[in-house]
């Protein structure tokens, strides 16, 4: 198997993972034809994460770990690898504000 399908396939598994983990948190995931990149938002308190359904997988774990880091952690059970993401996320200093 070849390095790019490794790295499909771990962001497959990423997002199935990521997924899981923000329905459980509340937030809706929206997939449509919107031909656009999608984003997070935030309607009447309800977080939301809508992304175009050919969004590749890395855009679409992008958005959904996002919206995770806007919810209260101390709440919600987060998988190992889904906190260590959102832990080296914070400790970017060039990474975009939400």
């Amino acid at each position: 198997m070849s390095a790019v399908n490794k790295g499909i396939r771990g962001q497959k598994e990423l997002f199935g993972l990521l997924y899981e983990t923000a329905v459980n948190a509340g937030i809706e995931i929206i997939e449509d034809r919107i031909n656009r990149k999608g984003g997070v938002c935030r309607l009447q308190e309800k977080l939301m994460v809508v992304y175009d359904s050919q969004a590749p997988f890395h855009e679409r774990n992008r958005l959904i770990l996002d919206a995770i880091s806007q919810v209260n952690r101390d709440y919600l059970y987060l998988p190992p690898r889904v906190r260590m993401l959102l832990d080296e996320g914070e400790a970017l200093p060039d990474s975009p504000a939400g």
